[in-house]
């Protein structure tokens, strides 16, 4: 079972006026297109749909039809799978991306949104409340899209891939990149609009972030770093961890100011930190970092031993 979504991609400029469009413009951005929706398609539906782009070119008209073909992987849901909420169909995904009709404000309109605000250095403040997510720059202008629109803008491959997209339009003789479903003109984008794509870093929103917490409790050294900045490996809680250490400490350390041997125990306030998906998931192993050490406690010296075959 499948269902099938047809839209236009248009490209134009004095360079197409004799209906040709160099292959070496067309090919990567129309890889790069496909690979935004095979990216949404698993980002939103993971195993359960496969997407297939197929390409219908019309060269009288200096236009691309793109036949995009949703088919359900798992037959045993085939039946029911356009009636689950919880799976987004193809017209769904290509009204997110912006390549049909029917998003008030799509993954292309928001680049171009991000684009005017996303200068070096900017953070948006973000918040999501009913499916929607808000982004408010620095000086207080904002925008409003549902959470998928979101999760695709703030995706550094979806980014990569919409600066290939847009790349013709940074070539002599190109002017326009227009997204028309049916008669209707969902998007167009500009030369300028290309520029200033081009030069959003990949990473202008980040659905990722860390957890931070401080701990204090006690760690017993089992290696230390006698040269560099390297990490620690430390006993805490009865398991082996690697610790960036507080620095005055190591260079007192490794001044041989401070004596340190393994098996110290150090009182410490710990930072540790995890990254956490856009889902609040966590995301691979916490990392530690001491930021205060507020006692030492050096292992037994061992006892003088005796010789006691001779008894001294």
């Amino acid at each position: 079972m499948a269902t099938h979504v047809r839209t236009t991609i248009r490209y134009d400029g004095p360079a197409l006026a004799g209906h040709e469009m160099d292959v070496q413009d067309l090919a990567p951005a129309l890889l790069a297109l496909a690979d935004i929706i095979q990216i949404a398609n698993k980002k939103f539906n993971g195993d359960g749909a496969d997407m297939r782009v197929l390409v219908n070119a019309d060269v009288e008209q200096r236009c691309f039809q793109i036949d995009l073909s949703l088919v359900q992987s798992v037959v045993e849901k085939a039946k029911g799978f356009f009636a689950d909420d919880g799976v987004k169909s193809a017209v769904e995904i290509a009204r997110d991306i912006g390549i049909v009709a029917g998003s008030a404000l799509s993954l292309f309109k928001l680049i171009k949104w991000l684009s005017g605000r996303g200068e070096s250095g900017t953070k948006f403040q973000v918040t999501n409340e009913g499916g929607m997510t808000t982004l408010v720059d620095g000086k207080g202008n904002n925008v409003t899209v549902n959470q998928n629109v979101f999760l695709l803008a703030s995706d550094p491959q979806v980014l990569e891939r919409v600066k290939k997209v847009v790349q013709p339009l940074q070539k002599p003789g190109y002017d326009t990149l227009s997204f028309v479903d049916g008669e209707e003109i969902v998007d167009t984008l500009t030369t300028e609009d290309a520029r200033r794509a081009n030069d959003l870093p990949n990473t202008v929103l980040d659905s990722s972030h860390e957890d931070t917490s401080n701990i204090r409790g006690h760690i017993r050294i089992k290696s230390a770093q006698y040269e560099g900045a390297a990490k620690w490996s430390v006993m805490w809680g009865g398991r082996s961890i690697d610790v960036t250490m507080e620095p005055n400490f190591v260079r007192g350390f490794q001044n041989n100011e401070i004596e340190a041997p393994p098996n110290t125990v150090l009182d410490v306030e710990m930072e540790q930190k995890i990254a956490l998906d856009e889902h609040g998931k966590a995301v691979g192993s916490p990392s530690y970092t001491v930021i205060a050490i507020y006692g030492l406690t050096l292992p037994p010296r061992p006892s003088h031993q005796t010789d006691w075959i001779k008894g001294a």
